[in-house]
């Protein structure tokens, strides 16, 4: 079997000339057939007659000149030229289709086998039937495909057609372009779940869109998670009440709409009477008990419109709207009084509480939420001062505290200008190591008279009156050169955490700040790590992007301190160029008895990972915490456990030293 000719195009497909392919055998060009299906092939056409073409495809290869196949599609018929049986065969070379047919075939492939629920609706019939949904939306679903083709996806909605996104998913199918929604949905058995539906238009060869292409992701549990976290940024854990940040912002609004008005509002500070006898006396989990009975019993002496808060510790915070003067102000605290004063029971113990109420009055003592803040607790310690379980307005005398403020503001000016000021460290431990893998520079005031003073008596003023800009200054550029100097000694080279306050960030040069204290020192910025709290990003998170990023184009890690403490919009949170997320030892302290301290713990590290950050722990002063942190793949921890704020010196032998394996093992 040989060629007895060829055209131009055979000659181009296989490369060779034309003199070259006359007289070769068929089967040098034909790469998977053999002479005896050949021959088999020819018999066939020629018993076909010469009215029929024989068509084949599927499996044929030809081999060109320099050895290379390729598919091709063979078009043959028999013709009787003389005496002669002569077989023409069009060959085609079909290799992009075959590759398109492959694509094809491994998108399809790729559809049935995605995780995410995919449907594709036609555009042009009335009411956009489902015409096509994979086996990942028959399991998201529980609908088979049978019970779905040929309806409207919004049978996914069922009954539950007021979301607002609805609206704006039909928009946009209007206007024939892609949008994201996330859309309540209702699986076949009744149960709701939470959806991120994605849509492109398909257009056809006119440009007309003919069908649209969803793509359905199931994000129930990742946005429980995050519900839970931005309650909890705004509530208080223990008692579910708002906490400081949400306070804030009712009062803000309370005054607007007071001054708008011409309204009298008044704030109450309450702090229960003797509670840190109830903790010392019953242990924390009575005065646990103590503070969500008291904050139950806050909650129904007020109207609706009003507002209690937990402010922190013992003491909670009344907000009351739209009082007619201090009378209704009276009646109101009256009854906070006599409802706390009622006994209640503690493992097995009845307790009588009191409380001390002060109360500023808007506008009469103030005209912003902080001074009302602070007179009315200023009026809860004249209250407290002058025989507990009682209530007392704010008047100007109360201010007196004042000259005491001002003398320690000027102690604090005479330490920052002779040197009083001490850095200690408190070693930060890696879990997957068990070994030091960072210290947290933590100032200390070196008092003439009162020794050594811890930060709570002193940083809330420095932080009112500004002096906590040089002296974080100090401590910045303090710890920068004494790592630099643990480094020169040969020890192991550790991340160094410092923390920066809001005044520091809002001052506005703290990238000027930190870019000199790295080069004054000599410390590479890759050793650095600014810790920032989360209610300071967040309340300035738009301002603070780009100093953020400013950082980190010096080579620093940021970290967020006191996480799940403040307000965090998730969305604000992935712009932020964090390395780190630090639980806060509230929830830590009671990780291994209380399940909501232990499910936010858990729901942080898993938000933590899940954005590429890592997670540390502080405030670990157990075995049982260090093994839930532990079995739940948290990261970094730090706290008493392992070690106390060491001074410099003492670093230096830990370093070399390592930690005690009793401490990491968690026994």
């Amino acid at each position: 079997l040989r060629y007895l000719d060829a055209n131009d195009t055979a000659c181009r497909m296989l490369g060779y000339r034309r003199e070259e392919l006359l007289g070769m055998s068929l089967l040098q060009i034909n790469a998977n057939v053999s002479e005896e299906d050949l021959r088999r092939k020819f018999k066939e056409t020629v018993a076909l007659g010469p009215d029929r073409v024989v068509t084949e495809s599927e499996g044929r290869f030809a081999r060109r000149q320099d050895g290379s196949v390729f598919p091709i599609e063979i078009a043959r018929r028999y013709l009787r030229i003389g005496e002669r049986d002569i077989i023409v065969s069009v060959s085609r070379d079909i290799t992009e289709r075959k590759r398109g047919e492959e694509a094809l075939q491994l998108r399809n492939l790729a559809i049935e086998a995605s995780v995410n629920a995919i449907l594709i609706t036609n555009h042009l019939l009335p009411d956009q039937p489902i015409e096509y949904v994979n086996p990942a939306f028959e399991r998201m679903t529980g609908y088979s495909s049978s019970e779905v083709l040929g309806r409207n996806c919004r049978f996914l909605q069922g009954t539950d057609r007021d979301q607002p996104e609805i609206e704006l998913l039909r928009a946009a199918i209007q206007r024939g372009c892609d949008t994201r929604v996330v859309l309540r949905n209702y699986r076949r058995s009744g149960d709701a779940f939470w959806a991120e539906l994605s849509i492109s238009p398909l257009r056809d060869s006119s440009g007309r869109v003919s069908h649209y292409v969803g793509v359905l992701s199931d994000i129930t549990e990742a946005r429980n998670v995050r519900e839970q976290l931005e309650h909890q940024a705004s509530h208080d854990v223990l008692t579910g009440l708002p906490n400081r940040s949400l306070l804030l912002d009712r009062l803000n609004q309370a005054i607007a709409q007071a001054n708008r008005y011409q309204r009298m509002i008044a704030v109450a500070f309450v702090d229960l009477d003797n509670f840190k006898f109830i903790n010392d006396s019953l242990g924390h989990g009575a005065g646990d008990h103590v503070l969500r009975i008291s904050a139950d019993r806050l909650g129904d002496c007020l109207r609706d419109g009003d507002t209690v808060a937990r402010h922190g510790g013992d003491e909670f915070v009344l907000l009351l709207n739209d009082q007619s003067g201090r009378e209704s102000v009276t009646q109101a605290v009256t009854r906070v009084i006599e409802r706390l004063a009622a006994p209640l029971s503690v493992e097995g113990q009845d307790l009588a509480t009191t409380c001390s109420v002060g109360i500023s009055l808007y506008p009469e003592h103030g005209t912003d939420a902080a001074t009302l803040l602070k007179n009315a607790d200023a009026a809860m310690y004249r209250a407290k001062a002058q025989g507990k379980n009682s209530f007392r307005f704010y008047t100007a005398d109360m201010s007196t505290h004042l000259g005491e403020r001002l003398k320690l503001e000027a102690q604090l000016r005479r330490a920052l200008e002779f040197g009083e000021f001490v850095l200690h460290y408190q070693p930060k431990v890696d879990l997957r190591s068990r070994s030091v893998c960072g210290l947290e520079a933590l100032i200390r005031w070196r008092h003439p008279q009162d020794g050594l003073v811890s930060p709570g008596r002193f940083i809330g003023l420095a932080e009112e009156t500004g002096l906590i800009v040089p002296i974080g200054e100090w401590a910045l550029r303090t710890g920068c050169a004494q790592a630099r100097a643990w480094n020169d000694a040969g020890l192991p080279a550790m991340m160094l955490s410092v923390n920066i306050s809001a005044r520091q960030f809002k001052r506005g040069n703290l990238v000027e700040i930190v870019s000199r204290a790295l080069a004054e020192t000599g410390l590479a910025a890759q050793y650095l790590e600014l810790e920032l709290t989360e209610s300071l990003v967040m309340e300035n998170a738009e301002e603070f992007i780009e100093t953020l990023n400013a950082l980190k184009k010096l080579g620093v890690s940021l970290s967020v301190d006191d996480f799940g403490t403040g307000y965090s919009s998730l969305s604000y949170l992935k712009r932020f160029p964090v390395d780190r997320l630090k639980i806060d030892q509230s929830f830590v302290r009671d990780i291994g008895t209380d399940p909501d301290d232990a499910a936010i713990a858990r729901a942080i590290i898993q938000l933590g990972h899940s954005m590429g950050l890592r997670v540390t722990a502080e405030g670990v002063e157990t075995a049982e915490q260090l093994r839930f942190l532990r079995e739940h793949e948290c990261d970094e921890v730090q706290g008493f456990l392992f070690s106390r704020p060491l001074a410099a010196e003492r670093v230096a032998e830990l370093l070399r030293e390592g930690l005690d394996p009793a401490a990491m093992s968690g026994d």
